[in-house]
């Protein structure tokens, strides 16, 4: 079979010569009658697609409040929505070939109008969790519930329409229909933050996706019923020929593995990307895009995809971070406060990602089966899939203590390439027998293997303990000083540090890096205003620093959501924090907005003089706590003179504008706090707080408090404290984000010169 396009050309095998005398006007009108049915199949493919993929972003933004905010939630959504992927594809194949053509229509129809009845896609409030641990058996549960239906009968659309398509126009190749398809699912998750997410909340969008899948099911009866009324024998082709060659073992599993270790790398590189940066739809969408674009242009032509390109492509990219960075090979890039190293990092993972799909989607269609295999060989891609999701979803949190996938991902494909070219009988390393073939690919595995221990010895340096969990990796490194004694220990959340603390007793009780004494929440604390009781909580727990604060009638509360960060900070071979503290502490686990909601419903308000939110200095921002309901939930939590803290402190993203827009829209007093300890980083680092309440007079004396320690400390180093009390303008320009609206992509215009910035 000759390479395809998008042109559907006839795929008949001998083309005779044409005299005048054969053509007539009656195969012309022929030829013109079958545009609207190839149109239909087309328009229908794409619709259903554009469907499949707008639903994923959209279904994960709805429960990434739900369950923490963390990457986790999207990776296992990815993982539910290639098996359902896979379970589509399973009724398709199942649907033709054990069903006659007279009642595949019929059923499919029938499923889809079943599907109608369920609608909308949306889980409601009633799906909200309240529980706390590892979610993954309730994201998994709600997505069968909402979307599982939904999702398998537009995905056995695909190969289904494929199929009646090849059966009503025997003489055009399918295979365009799944270029058709990616296109779609490309538009669909580009879209989604570009231009659906700025401009509708969650329930419009809804709402749109349902009027769609009404829209598609017409299509895919009226394709049924164009299929049944014309069909005709399939055309014998050159790849039929070597007939059902039955499909070769090896064949087979490249089938599955090449599928599989594409998804390894889109999941654990978007999964990578997610930590470093943020958990939002755009880094979603943005390898998803690429893996899709892959799909396209691998199997609309055999010239799209030239080995040599694509690669030389990650090998040269692999060099140029090897001598930028002297990283061995593939790294995990530390990102700096520069946002073009953040856009740089996420064009260079993207450039591997896609390289590397263009190979393994290039390879698989160099592989694909003659026309009467097609559900087969689309089953088995799907399978693969899922396979790969699952991996990665499932399996390899619980076996790695570090993000290794991407390193897996590679590794993987540079075999499977290996083994392809071996394969190939018009590759220029060709081998014959199997012997050479696997030669080739244990001396890869052998080089690979070797550069993942070097990898996990240098990511072992100082760390003394290191775990893993759905919410991420966190690591307890030992800093030494030149003696090599130990000077102080650190916890790292990703590339994030969320506390330290000196391991000499007698000055361990110290607040170091966010919360000196110079910071705007020691200012705060110390000295106190009041001798009487202080009721504080505190959502995120890190090493327990602020607790150090506290005195001996005064109370802690802690909402944290990750274990593994509660038993470090309660363990004292790490951390004495929380022992040391004269102060009564307790830690309430699971997401905190969900229990300071439960809370409160069960007429538990807390009462706090203070309410820390430390949440947002991590890389992946929850947005689910900066949210007008989420500030009105802390304000409720509030006594009447009490104050909310507010901890923005982000190497990427200036979140002050949001804050001041949420403020101002609840009626708030403010204050932003930005100290800058210059060269003294024994004082602490450089850091930002927001303190907002109700009342004014609470903000004037903190604000107060905040100039005289300006005054003290600039009279003996170069540290400062910028003092910054909003200006009713500014808000203007800055969105108010809601649970239905936010979207960190709009923040990248937001900066202003005009105000400090981290």
């Amino acid at each position: 079979m000759r390479p395809q396009t998008l042109g559907f050309q006839d795929v008949t095998q001998p083309k005779t010569k044409r005299t005048a005398g054969s053509i007539s006007p009656t195969v012309d009108f022929k030829s013109r009658q079958s545009i609207f049915p190839t149109a239909l199949f087309a328009a229908a493919t794409l619709s259903a697609a554009f469907l499949i993929f707008l639903v994923q972003p959209m279904v994960g933004k709805r429960l990434l409040p739900w369950f923490g905010g963390g990457p986790g939630v999207w990776s296992l959504c990815l993982m539910f929505y290639q098996s359902a992927l896979f379970l589509g594809y399973a009724y398709a194949h199942g649907l033709i070939h054990f069903i006659s053509e007279k009642w595949q229509w019929v059923i499919h129809a029938f499923i889809v109008g079943l599907t109608l009845c369920l609608l909308p896609v949306l889980p409601g409030e009633l799906w909200r969790p309240n529980a706390t641990g590892d979610p993954s058996g309730a994201i998994l549960l709600m997505l069968i519930a909402n979307v599982a239906l939904p999702f398998m009968a537009l995905a056995a659309t695909g190969p289904l329409l494929q199929a009646w398509f090849a059966r009503s126009q025997p003489h055009r190749s399918p295979y365009p229909l799944y270029a058709v398809s990616n296109l779609g699912s490309m538009l669909a998750v580009f879209a989604f933050p570009i231009a659906i997410e700025s401009r509708w909340n969650l329930a419009s969008t809804s709402d749109l996706w349902s009027l769609g899948f009404a829209g598609t099911a017409i299509m895919i009866v009226a394709c049924g019923l164009i299929s049944r009324k014309s069909h005709q024998a399939p055309p014998p082709s050159g790849r039929s020929a070597q007939a059902h060659a039955q499909t070769k073992t090896d064949q087979f599993l490249l089938w599955l593995l090449l599928p599989a270790c594409a998804v390894i790398l889109l999941m654990s590189i978007t999964n990578k990307l997610c930590q470093e940066i943020a958990s939002l739809p755009f880094l979603w969408v943005l390898p998803l895009g690429l893996y899709l674009l892959s799909f396209i242009l691998s199997f609309s032509s055999e010239r799209l995809y030239s080995r040599f390109f694509y690669i030389g492509l990650p090998l040269l990219t692999f060099a140029l971070f090897f001598f930028s960075s002297s990283i061995p090979f593939f790294p995990s890039l530390n990102l700096t406060t520069s946002i073009e190293r953040v856009w740089l990092t996420i064009s260079i993972y993207s450039l591997v990602l896609f390289a590397l799909c263009m190979i393994l989607h290039g390879e698989l269609y160099r592989l694909r089966p003659p026309v009467d295999e097609l559900t087969k060989f689309y089953l088995s891609v799907s399978g693969g899939g899922a396979l790969g999701g699952i991996f990665v979803g499932l399996i390899a949190p619980r076996i790695f203590s570090t993000f290794y996938e991407v390193s897996v991902g590679i590794g993987l494909a540079i075999v499977l390439t290996a083994y392809c070219l071996g394969r190939d009988s018009k590759s220029k390393i060709y081998f014959r027998g199997p012997r050479w073939r696997i030669v080739t690919v244990s001396l890869v595995a052998v080089f690979l293997l070797g550069q993942n221990c070097v990898q996990t010895l240098n990511e072992s340096d100082h760390t003394i303990h290191r775990e893993r969990n759905f919410f991420g990796v966190v690591r307890v490194k030992e800093v030494k000083d030149e003696t090599g004694a130990t000077q102080f220990r650190t916890l790292q959340h990703g590339s994030t540090l969320h506390g330290k603390q000196l391991t000499n007793p007698s000055i361990a009780r110290r607040p170091l890096s966010y919360y000196s004494p110079f910071t705007g929440i020691g200012i705060l604390l110390n000295p106190r205003e009041t001798t009487k009781t202080l009721h504080i909580g505190v959502v995120g727990l890190g090493v327990g620093t602020l607790s150090t604060y506290g005195g001996q009638s005064d109370s802690f509360r802690f909402y944290e959501i990750d274990p593994a960060v509660i038993r470090i900070a309660q363990d004292d071979e790490y951390f004495t924090y929380l022992r040391d503290s004269p102060s009564e502490i307790k830690i309430i686990p699971g997401d905190a907005r969900l229990n300071l909601q439960m809370e409160l419903d069960s007429k538990l308000n807390q009462d706090f003089d203070i309410l820390v939110i430390d949440a947002f200095s991590s890389d992946a921002i929850p947005l689910h706590l900066i949210t007008r309901e989420a500030f009105q939930l802390f304000l409720d939590h509030l006594n009447q003179s009490g104050i909310l803290a507010v901890h923005i402190t982000s190497r990427h993203f200036d979140l002050l504008p949001i804050i001041i827009r949420i403020g101002e829209s609840l009626g708030l007093e403010m204050l932003s706090v930005l100290y800058d300890p210059g060269s003294a980083r024994q004082a602490g680092l450089k850091t930002r707080w927001v303190f907002l309440s109700p009342n004014s007079e609470k903000i004037q004396s903190l604000t107060q408090k905040v100039n005289q320690q300006q005054l003290r400390i600039s009279a003996v180093s170069d540290a400062s404290i910028i003092v910054f009390q909003p200006d009713p303008d500014v808000p203007q320009n800055a969105p108010l984000w809601t649970d239905d609206y936010s979207s960190l992509f709009e923040l990248l215009g937001l900066s202003s010169s005009s105000k400090p910035s981290l």
